[in-house]
């Protein structure tokens, strides 16, 4: 089960990789030419893609150079659309019925003599969330004293296709209240969790660093970001800066489709004092 804690939310994710395709281990394959594409595409929205230079090594910046002047195209398996360029690096499909639920769609574009493109297939949409409480009680730990039972908030939806979904914790309140002081700088106030294939997720002690209210959101997400996830999870180490997953061919990054549910109320997680 992986935990990550993280103030961009879903649309960070290929951002974590970043540091690691710039780190890359020598191989047969030049990937400082390869640019890096973060496209996350859902029904009811319009198509956003980011495509980048890879970072250099020490560029402390947080994003490579945008790359600028490309023909993005985005095709259903029938239509082929053309998105525009709305500032450097940026292009869009404004187009909000475009992507629906079990079509295939692929990306395509030029980049330095060489064709570019990344396929996903947009899953259907989650179902049944439901949660066994709407308040998280978290017990409190006092020198010599027997602490107070945790009793985990349990989270449930339908899943019997055994689909990958991820759960999003979107932390809500403009003041942090920190639950423990050794997290007092500003740390990521968002959770997300891989669930991976299961229909249920029990909450624990450790899910969250801060009280307050969260919007819970369910994400049905296909394997190339689960991927991802894993593997930003597990840090830049030198066992694994050679296989940084992508499905861009000629390409680095991410190209996927996800679908989302929203609890209808907000969890509240508050100390039991």
């Amino acid at each position: 089960m992986v935990i990550s804690y993280k103030n961009t939310g879903f649309l960070g994710l290929a951002l974590l990789m970043l540091t690691a395709m710039a780190c890359k281990k020598e191989s047969n394959t030049d990937y400082s030419v390869l640019p890096v594409v973060q496209g996350y595409i859902t029904p009811a929205h319009n198509i956003e893609v980011k495509v980048s230079a890879q970072k250099a090594l020490l560029d402390t910046n947080a994003y490579g150079v945008a790359i600028t002047g490309l023909q993005l195209k985005v095709s259903d398996g029938t239509t082929s659309k053309s998105l525009t360029e709305d500032k450097s690096g940026h292009y869009v499909l404004n187009d909000l019925k475009f992507v629906k639920a079990g079509l295939t769609y692929t990306l395509e574009f030029s980049y330095n003599g060489l064709p570019v493109s990344a396929s996903t297939t947009v899953p259907p949409k989650p179902s049944g969330i439901a949660v066994s409480d709407y308040t998280q009680v978290i017990p409190v730990m006092t020198f010599g004293t027997t602490p107070t039972e945790f009793v985990p908030v349990t989270l449930t939806w339908s899943n019997a296709a055994a689909n990958n979904h991820i759960i999003a914790f979107e932390y809500t309140e403009s003041i942090k209240q920190v639950m423990d002081s050794r997290f007092n700088r500003d740390t990521a106030t968002n959770v997300e969790v891989n669930v991976a294939k299961l229909a249920t997720y029990d909450l624990n002690r450790m899910t969250f660093r801060y009280y307050g209210n969260y919007r819970v959101i369910l994400k049905r997400v296909n394997v190339e970001y689960v991927n991802m996830l894993n593997h930003s999870s597990t840090g830049s180490t030198s066992a694994n800066l050679t296989n940084v997953p992508t499905n861009v061919i000629n390409g680095l990054g991410i190209f996927t489709a996800f679908q989302a549910d929203t609890l209808s109320n907000y969890l509240l997680v508050k100390s039991e004092l």
